[in-house]
């Protein structure tokens, strides 16, 4: 043990302050006793002193150690930063380089969903019943060089086989002022309902009058302009859901759609979905479309029969025309919501005459509480064809939510008015198509929905 030069010194002070009492003898024993237990007290007291020193100078020494390893351990982690990598949570997880021209964001989407269906004289089970994983996606998307150049790939398994598809693909182009160029594989500017996220949706699932006439997945090429109030879109592409197409597929001889918008209130993020949370302000949006198909030649059919089922061969040389027109409009008023659409669409061929479609679905939401919404939705649609009945059903149900979309639980029921006939029946919704003159069919659809 070490001691410090005056501690040795107060020793020494303190024997030879002893020395002289002990040699002359003039004092008691009982004195010498008291001298000594003093001196040994003074002793304890010096080497207690000296021990605290040390002590001291190992602690000093083990703190010099620890920011030592604190210093080289944040002369790593700058390091690592000055190699361009930054990675954190924002709305999802992320990649990106610090100086920010390259990102990555990693998205996903889960459904899993209920449905029970009861028909009548099905010729089969009139009550079907069970599970699906109805949406199970990922989603890898931001942007490349700098933020003007961004892309998407967006792959969903399959509910039925689990094979894992391709949805979007796209790469795009931020131009300035508002305008964008995009081209790959995406949903063109045509019905409003298929353009919001499966995931926003008011009810469980989209109306049959959205399956019939959607566009789906397109591939193409796409400008695009928004301003504060004003926006705009035209493709041209392979044709209503032309998605996983190869070029040299017949297909369309030429197919483009066209979308504008008028933001009368609000902005445009809370269009993103058809509800409207507590809190949010007024908003108005007006919309109208047009899409235009004309098949490409050599495309007949021999075998081909008209609506009616009665022979109706297509010569090799047939070309049909397609084209729509759509209006819609949404509001939102701080927990309500209201959102109607209007689409008209011709189908001409040369086997038989023009068919004039016609069709509408208007929904509404309410907020009942901060986290339970109620809806009810109408639609009706007329195929302009003696053997296909009028659609007319309605719907109704409620979403309980947690974290907005992140987080949601959705319910509803539908009753089929008419019957459900085979071109308006769907089974990713749950609608199968009802016996001829039946009518009554009843759809419960109840799900979970999870986003990250």
């Amino acid at each position: 043990m070490r001691v410090s030069c005056q501690s040795c010194m107060g020793l020494m002070a303190v024997v030879g302050a002893a020395a002289p009492i002990a040699q002359g003898g003039a004092s008691s024993n009982s004195d010498l006793q008291a001298e000594v237990a003093q001196l040994r007290a003074e002793v304890a007291q010096l080497k207690a002193g000296a021990g605290e020193n040390w002590l001291t100078d190992q602690r000093a020494q083990e703190i010099r150690g620890l920011v030592e390893d604190v210093l080289a351990d944040a002369d790593t982690r700058s390091s690592l930063l000055q190699t361009g990598m930054t990675a954190g949570w924002d709305k999802h997880p992320f990649l990106a380089s610090s100086d920010g021209n390259f990102k990555l964001e990693i998205q996903g989407q889960l459904q899993v969903r209920f449905v029970y269906a009861n028909r009548d004289n099905s010729g089969d089970d009139d009550n079907r019943w069970g599970f699906e994983n109805r949406r199970t996606k990922l989603k890898f998307a931001g942007h490349i060089v700098n933020p003007d150049w961004y892309y998407k790939v967006t792959g969903a398994f399959s509910k039925s086989s689990g094979d894992f598809g391709l949805e979007d693909a796209y790469i795009g182009y931020k131009m300035g002022n508002g305008w964008k160029l995009q081209m790959g594989q995406f949903k063109g500017p045509w019905l409003r309902e298929e353009l919001v996220s499966s995931s926003k949706q008011l009810a469980v699932e989209r109306s049959l009058v959205n399956e019939e006439f959607s566009q789906g997945f397109q591939q193409g090429i796409q400008i695009a302009y928004q301003s504060d109030q004003f926006g705009f879109k035209a493709m041209y592409h392979d044709g209503l859901q032309s998605e996983n197409s190869q070029w040299l597929v017949e297909d369309v001889e030429f197919a483009a759609s066209a979308r504008v918008e008028f933001l009368a209130a609000g902005d445009w993020k809370q269009f993103g979905d058809f509800t409207s949370f507590r809190g949010n302000e007024f908003g108005a949006l007006i919309g109208a479309a047009l899409t235009y198909e004309l098949d490409e030649y050599g495309t007949g059919d021999p075998n081909a029969v008209d609506a009616d089922g009665n022979p109706a061969p297509i010569p090799n040389n047939a070309e049909e025309t397609r084209w729509g027109l759509t209006v819609d409009c949404g509001l939102e008023f701080n927990g309500a919501n209201l959102y109607g659409a209007l689409i008209y669409f011709n189908r001409d061929d040369d086997a038989s005459d023009a068919r004039d479609q016609l069709a509408f679905v208007i929904q509404g939401g309410l907020f009942f509480t901060d986290d339970w919404e109620g809806f009810v939705r109408y639609e009706y649609g007329d195929y302009d064809t003696a053997s296909v009945e009028d659609l007319s059903l309605v719907t109704v149900g409620g979403n309980r939510y947690w974290a907005e979309h992140n987080l949601k639980w959705s319910t509803d029921l539908g009753y089929g008015l008419n019957e459900v006939a085979s071109p308006w029946s769907s089974g990713s919704t749950g609608w199968q198509h009802d016996a001829l003159d039946q009518d009554g069919q009843i759809v419960f659809r109840t799900q979970m929905q999870l986003l990250f």
